[in-house]
Order: C-alpha cells, then structure tokens, then sequence
C-alpha cells in the first residue's frame, strides 16, 4: 500500500467530496482518474482505517495489475476484498437493544 509518509495522491479536495459522498457515488467521482492514480488512490485510502470502505469502492473500479502496481502484493488483497459482496449493514447500537419483556398475569394469593 501507499507508505504512511507519503501524501495523498490527489487533491484535498477529492478526498473531501469523496468522504462526504455515498459509497454508491464513488465510482461515478473517479471514473475520470486514469488506471494508475486511481490504483495509487485505492491503496492510500484502503490504508486508512476511516477511508477504508471508500478504498474498496475505489479499488473495484481498478483492474488486479493496476492495483498490484499501486500495492505490490497488498494490491492483490486489496482487488480480492474489493470483489467481496459487500456484508449486511450493520444494525448501529445492536448491543444496547433490548429484549422484551414479559410480565407474568395478576397472581392471584
């Protein structure tokens, strides 16, 4: 993947429209990049934890030799985690839903 200390491969601001805009948008965004910036741009946000899913969306518009040759053997994982199907959303705070409860009928003493 990209090195830690080396910049983002394009403009701030792309990474900007990138964050705020939905997963399903990502491939119309960077359709306009050319193979090897869009490989480079996977990998360094593939590498980040909190652009990690944007990455993916960016890494299955990418051939596996584009990616290769933005991510050496990374890129290989990266091509083959971007041709999972994606998982179910996540039900956010599952943990803190509570059962029901069921109250037993009036005793009668």
């Amino acid at each position: 993947m990209v090195p830690e200390h080396e910049g983002c491969p394009v403009p701030d601001e792309l990474i900007g429209r990138l964050y705020i805009s939905p997963i399903q948008e990502i491939d119309n965004i960077v359709s306009q990049l050319p193979p090897g910036p869009r490989g480079s741009l996977a990998a360094f946000c593939y590498s980040r934890a909190h652009l990690r899913d944007i990455g993916l969306a960016i890494a299955a518009t990418c051939d596996l030799e584009t990616l290769i040759d933005a991510g050496g053997r990374a890129g290989t994982n990266l091509f083959e985690l971007s041709r999972e199907r994606p998982a179910e959303p996540k039900q956010p705070y599952s943990w803190m839903r509570r059962s029901h409860i069921s109250l037993a009928s009036t005793a009668t003493l």
